[in-house]
């Protein structure tokens, strides 16, 4: 008799257990990794040094998630996109100074979304083409990846000094690294 009340009070307690429901958790993550392309503009007022655009994710983003932003610098003889990561910068000669002046995309974010800065130390004007250049503000192409809170930045040992030195990852560091061959880029333009 005390074998079938122990097994009734088994029975029991596991149907009133499964039947139970807590609160709900916090929404499930954002599907990594994703990639999107943007193409953007900075030309907005030319006789300004700097000009920034803010764009809202895509995705969403939690604390400790990274974005990493590239600059399509241009295509190989395939066709196929060169990108390198921001920071970039771009040197254009000014006629009226005599002198080389400086271009600097930069980015920051946050979890709502992200700002890509147009900085220089000249009037915009100078970077937006001409005979000599193609133009650093118009159409610019830049890629967006999102990937789960994994530090983006790898240390790479020095041959000259023995010291460990930062280095951004280059966009294919960043493929092979986050495993991103075959992922589809989402297309904003």
């Amino acid at each position: 008799m005390k074998r079938m009340a122990m097994l009734f009070a088994l029975i029991v307690s596991g149907i009133i257990f499964s039947n139970c429901e807590g609160p709900e958790g916090p929404p499930g993550p954002t599907v990594y990794p994703y990639v999107t392309d943007i193409k953007l503009n900075f030309d907005g007022d030319l006789n300004a040094n700097i000009a920034s655009q803010l764009v809202k994710h895509d995705v969403k983003l939690y604390l400790g998630d990274v974005v990493l932003i590239f600059v399509m610098e241009d295509t190989d003889n395939k066709g196929n996109p060169i990108w390198s990561p921001l920071p970039q910068r771009y040197f254009v000669y000014d006629n009226a100074t005599q002198q080389d002046e400086e271009l600097e995309y930069i980015y920051n974010y946050g979890v709502n979304d992200f700002e890509i800065i147009a900085r220089a130390t000249a009037p915009l004007g100078i970077f937006n083409g001409n005979g000599s250049h193609p133009g650093f503000l118009k159409n610019m192409i830049f890629r967006i990846i999102y990937v789960p809170g994994a530090d983006p930045v790898q240390k790479f040992n020095s041959t000259n000094s023995g010291n460990s030195e930062i280095h951004p990852l280059s966009y294919d560091e960043v493929v092979a690294k986050y495993n991103l061959q075959n992922i589809s880029v989402v297309k904003k333009y």
